[in-house]
């Protein structure tokens, strides 16, 4: 039975072809066990004989021989002798960015912006630009923490990510739109949970249903 016999290291060239090739490492001499290396090749080619006579087909054919010898064969082969390694690299560690960030709720790219807008000069495009980040953080930290930060809150933090280089008036927040219509959870016109809980059935129709009674026929 298949399972009393040894592993197929590669299946495609089938069980005879594993066999020829345990069959060259017992010839002892060197130039017979060249000459039988190639018909092995030969034969190994016939299972796609359109590529038999291809340059990179013949390469391949020569690796796979050294993988069903299982790299241990000692023969002349017109290609460089490959390598485990070759076929089964380790790859290398990714180098990851573990940075501490103080500020969860508004993200590591939010401290570059503070960082680089604390670099520019002073004036009304910068307190600008940083009025702009400071709306995004608002809408950020409502993703997070599902409300929403005051404004104080966002200023003096601003001010800790720019070293006390920018420093915002509230004024300036006041006015600010927050869009959380893309927030997940929550509706557009903030109506969807209340309807829902209205109404268990979930029939959004604001008719009711008419009741009708049996009516009894007269005597």
């Amino acid at each position: 039975m298949n399972r009393d016999k040894s592993r197929l290291l590669l299946s495609e060239y089938g069980r005879n072809v594993q066999t020829m090739v345990s069959y060259l490492k017992t010839i002892e001499d060197r130039e017979l066990r060249n000459r039988q290396a190639e018909v092995v090749v030969a034969v190994m080619g016939n299972v796609n004989p359109a590529q038999k006579d291809s340059e990179g087909f013949q390469h391949m054919l020569w690796d796979h021989l050294f993988m069903i010898a299982d790299f241990d064969l000692d023969v002349d082969a017109p290609y460089p002798k490959p390598t485990p390694d070759m076929f089964a690299p380790h790859p290398h560690p990714v180098a990851y960015s573990q940075r501490y960030i103080a500020q969860k709720q508004y993200g590591a790219n939010v401290k570059r912006m503070i960082e680089e807008l604390s670099a520019e000069p002073e004036g009304e495009q910068r307190d600008t630009a940083a009025a702009n980040v400071a709306k995004y953080m608002k809408q950020k930290s409502f993703e997070y923490n599902k409300e929403f930060p005051s404004n104080e809150v966002v200023i003096a933090d601003i001010r800790q990510m720019s070293h006390g280089t920018i420093v915002l008036d509230a004024d300036t927040l006041d006015n600010t739109r927050i869009d959380t219509s893309s927030v997940p959870g929550r509706s557009q016109n903030g109506r969807g949970k209340n309807n829902r809980n209205n109404n268990p059935g979930g029939n959004t129709s604001s008719f009711q249903q008419k009741k009708y009674t049996k009516r009894t026929p007269s005597k």
